[in-house]
Parts: structure tokens; C-alpha cells; sequence
């Protein structure tokens, strides 16, 4: 993640660049990573597409430079669970990175630091945030972001 206010504000000027959307310094997305069946508390592992995984939640800069993952939680575990229990939500709560935020996907929770998009814009305005949304996460999987987590699921873990 960026340190200190400098590196904060250059990961938001890159950001903006991309598609006009302000104060973002990162994109956050969760990956279920294939697993073997372990043999305790096995149907933890299982997520809502019926293997057994772990939920990886990874941010990524301008740049799709890793910043922070996360990876303690079985497949079952919802991303939203996920945020609220990592280290980087704590170091948002404590008012590290100012008022920057993270994009993440409906599977997020919209909060404060970490936006989501409208599930039903209403309007114009939801409608063109939605839009800048979009476009800002789809130019980093275009350039990888996902695909490169998403790779890692050819190897399993054990």
C-alpha cells in the first residue's frame, strides 16, 4: 500500500488517469484458490462453486502491483467477511491512507473507504459512477490483475 501522503497521492493521480475516478489508490478483489480436501473441518474449504478453495482477497495499484493479500480464509468464507478481518481494513479504520478508498465488486460492502457499485443505479449520476467504476476495474483485468491471481488456481495448494 502507498506510504506515507506522497505515495497516497501519486497512486490517485495514476488511478484517476485510467477513467476519471478520484481517490482511489487500489482495486480489491477475492480469488478461490483450489485446494486439496483437507482433512479437518473439510467443508469449510468448499465454496459456492462446489470445490474446495481458499478465498484469496488481493489489492493491486495503477500498475497491477500486488499491494496486500490476504489469505487466511477457507472457500466458504464470503469477501466481505473477508475485509472485515484483515489488516488493511484496520489500517482504513485508523485513518492511514486519509480519505483514499479501494474499488471492489459487488461482493464488497460499500463503506466509507472501499466502493462498490449501485446494484440498481437510480439515477444519472449512479449511473455514470457505475460506469467509471467499470471501466476502472475492467482496464486492470485487461492488463492482468485477475487473470494473474486467477492462474495460480491451475496449481493446487496443499
Amino acid at each position: 500500500m502507498p506510504r506515507g501522503m506522497p505515495e497516497v497521492i501519486a497512486t490517485k493521480q495514476k488511478f484517476y488517469r485510467v477513467s476519471n475516478f478520484p481517490n482511489v489508490i487500489g482495486l480489491i478483489d477475492g480469488s478461490h484458490i483450489p485446494i486439496a480436501a483437507p482433512s479437518l473441518n473439510e467443508d469449510i474449504y468448499v465454496n459456492r462453486k462446489n470445490f474446495h478453495s481458499l478465498n484469496i482477497q488481493a489489492v493491486c495499484d495503477a500498475n497491477q502491483i500486488f499491494l496486500d493479500f490476504c489469505n487466511r480464509y477457507p472457500g466458504s468464507t464470503h469477501d466481505s467477511f473477508v475485509w472485515h478481518n484483515c489488516t488493511l481494513y484496520r489500517r482504513f479504520q485508523a485513518g492511514e491512507f486519509g480519505g483514499a478508498h479501494l474499488l471492489g465488486d459487488s461482493g464488497y460492502p460499500l463503506e466509507e473507504n472501499l466502493m462498490t457499485p449501485f446494484m440498481q443505479p437510480g439515477n444519472h449520476s449512479e449511473v455514470n459512477y457505475n460506469n467509471s467504476h467499470k471501466r476502472t476495474r475492467a482496464k486492470q483485468k485487461d492488463k492482468g490483475l485477475y487473470r494473474n491471481i486467477s492462474e495460480t488456481s491451475r496449481y493446487h495448494i496443499f
